[in-house]
């Protein structure tokens, strides 16, 4: 990987080893600390593309999920049967 440009506020990655992207674009936020260096810069982006190659950061769906779902109906369900009953014997 090598950077074909750098400017204020962007990064143009070519070659990254993608057989998928051609070239990265990297979009600087707009005040860096005055401490960081160009090699800095690029070893984070080094290290998104990492994460992006080996799926890291990508969350998978807990598998929780759906009986939680089915639970807090259930839950809801009672708990607007108790009222109603209750509503229906003050009234």
């Amino acid at each position: 990987m090598f950077i074909k440009e750098y400017k204020k506020n962007l990064v143009i990655l070519k070659s990254i080893g993608s057989d998928y992207i051609d070239e990265a674009w990297i979009m600087l936020k707009g005040e860096l600390p005055k401490d960081v260096s160009g090699g800095d810069i690029v070893k984070e982006a080094n290290r998104i593309i990492a994460e992006y190659k080996t799926g890291k950061k990508r969350k998978k769906r807990s598998p929780f999920s759906l009986p939680s779902f089915f639970l807090g109906v259930f839950t809801a369900s009672v708990l607007a049967g108790i009222l109603f009953f209750v509503l229906m014997m003050v009234f």
